[in-house]
């Protein structure tokens, strides 16, 4: 056999060695669109991303809705007056107000330094299930989602967000009603969403977010739970290959959060992780296909 007829199968060979990895739009790429919106989700999807990443909290009337804080945070708010909020004013919290008032705030013209380069127009904070319904219609192919619950511990939780077990009795039937099956992951950094959502819907995929300063001992941390999530999504920075490989010893998932930077997309690459979730969709991309 002539050596250039082998050249398809070493090529061949060579592309099924590298690893897939899922690329996650964070917060449907919030370095890119106004973050956790329809329109940041669109560009997502035009891009060609795995996964959509977003998170939730409840409105006082019990609704679902697309949010990273449970308040309009002086980054990225304006009031329906068209005043900005600022830092220094009283916080306005989501659970505290009607959806039909949360969507009078603009969510997306202001400039965010964080995002220089972040797109601006004029959007609100839309609905859970408007967006997966969105998604569902306007992807040329199934779409998976990494949703987090907003739930944690303290002095203002069941009156300026919802208390926990609250929290997953709202969102989690909802995101059940739209069929979704092993295409949805639910994530929390909260252990005890975590636990109760284990116990109340085992069929969930649930995934295990942690903090740099959690530390990357997988095998400690995961005595927070009562049970071996499918996935553990920790800040990358914890990241080893040692840690990974514990992971799949154990039958678990690593999607790093949030990475931005290409050498350090490439270093999680190199310790075996099978996703990744970054700001920058459009880099990821570049980077690890």
């Amino acid at each position: 056999m002539k050596r250039w007829f082998l050249l398809p199968l070493i090529l061949l060979a060579a592309c099924q060695s590298k690893p897939v990895i899922d690329v996650q739009a964070h917060r449907g790429g919030a370095g890119l669109m106004p973050e956790n919106t329809i329109p940041a989700m669109q560009n997502a999807l035009d891009l060609g991303v795995n996964t959509l990443e977003f998170d939730l909290h409840l409105s006082q009337d019990g609704q679902v809705v697309v949010s990273h804080d449970s308040y309009f945070h002086p980054r990225y708010s304006t009031r329906p007056d068209g005043s900005l909020i600022q830092e220094e004013d009283e916080k306005e919290y989501l659970y505290t107000m009607p959806y039909d008032s949360i969507a009078k705030y603009d969510v997306g013209q202001r400039f965010v330094e964080r995002w220089p380069g972040q797109a601006k127009m004029a959007v609100s904070k839309p609905l859970a299930s408007d967006l997966i319904d969105f998604a569902e219609s306007y992807a040329k192919k199934p779409v998976n989602y990494n949703i987090e619950i907003k739930s944690w511990p303290g002095e203002g939780e069941g009156m300026l967000w919802p208390e926990y077990h609250v929290f997953c009795d709202t969102c989690v039937p909802l995101l059940l009603s739209k069929n979704l099956g092993k295409r949805l992951i639910v994530q929390s950094f909260d252990t005890r969403a975590l636990n109760y959502m284990h116990a109340q819907w085992p069929e969930l995929t649930l995934s295990y977010l942690t903090e740099d300063y959690d530390g990357g001992d997988i095998e400690a941390l995961l005595q927070n739970l009562d049970f071996i999530p499918q996935w553990w999504s920790p800040e990358s920075s914890v990241v080893t290959a040692e840690n990974v490989a514990w992971c799949h010893a154990h039958g678990i998932g690593v999607v790093p959060w949030t990475v931005d930077d290409p050498a350090e997309m490439l270093r999680l690459v190199d310790c075996g992780v099978e996703a990744i979730i970054s700001n920058y969709p459009d880099v990821l991309i570049q980077t690890v296909r």
